[in-house]
């Protein structure tokens, strides 16, 4: 390794462990939260959505230094846009991930490399509302919530829907509602979303399927 790329290193984590420092205050109170009420998110919910609102570079490092203290698991290399809101402390970010501003992420596990467009939103899966005695959609019951997993390399359009996994290399288009699992290197659009065609290395031919429903794709 170069002395230049020591010296970035070293830099990144520096930057980095000032970062978790200086959002210190919010971390703690969201583990005293977990502490106290394991089965409360309220601080986390306001410590996320004020995060949220941090400007710039020195905003989306700020982000990150909090994420990777308050979620399960978060990589120091990942990328947090502005307005980007996770909304259960259940999430694992692994290196290199990308998410865009306005993204809302849910419990999830989000591989290594994939790309979330702008104002995508990841669900704990579709089961969290059910109907009550009286025939009224009751609360979410997080009981019923699912970790949604986004494989490795898996690209997400921007202000898609997403509710069940979705596999590597998969793509799904901008705007797409994904209600059912999506297999590796598929694209997939429309609501409910349908395959499209499968995704190849470039420079090989390209599948003419089409159209397909998700359950009928292998």
């Amino acid at each position: 390794m170069s002395a230049m790329a020591s010296l970035r290193r070293a830099l990144k984590v520096t930057v980095d462990a000032i970062a978790i420092a200086l959002m210190s205050p919010l971390s703690a109170c969201c583990a005293l939260e977990r502490r106290l009420a394991p089965a409360s998110e309220r601080v986390f919910a306001t410590c996320a959505q004020t995060v949220a609102l941090l400007p710039g570079l020195p905003g989306m490092i700020l982000r990150r230094g909090f994420y990777r203290v308050a979620l399960e698991s978060c990589a120091r290399d990942c990328f947090i846009g502005f307005g980007a809101v996770f909304t259960h402390r259940a999430v694992i970010v692994e290196p290199h991930v990308y998410i865009g501003p306005y993204a809302l992420i849910a419990s999830s596990r989000l591989r290594e490399g994939c790309l979330i467009g702008s104002r995508v939103s990841v669900l704990s899966g579709g089961a969290l509302h059910a109907l009550g005695p009286d025939g009224r959609w009751l609360p979410s019951d997080m009981s019923r919530m699912v970790q949604i997993e986004i494989g490795a390399g898996a690209w997400l359009g921007e202000g898609a829907i997403i509710i069940a996994n979705v596999g590597p290399g998969a793509m799904a288009a901008a705007g797409s509602v994904v209600p059912s699992p999506v297999p590796p290197r598929v694209l997939v659009g429309g609501n409910p979303a349908r395959m499209i065609r499968r995704l190849e290395v470039a420079g090989t031919p390209q599948s003419e399927e089409r159209d397909a429903p998700l359950a009928a794709v292998r």
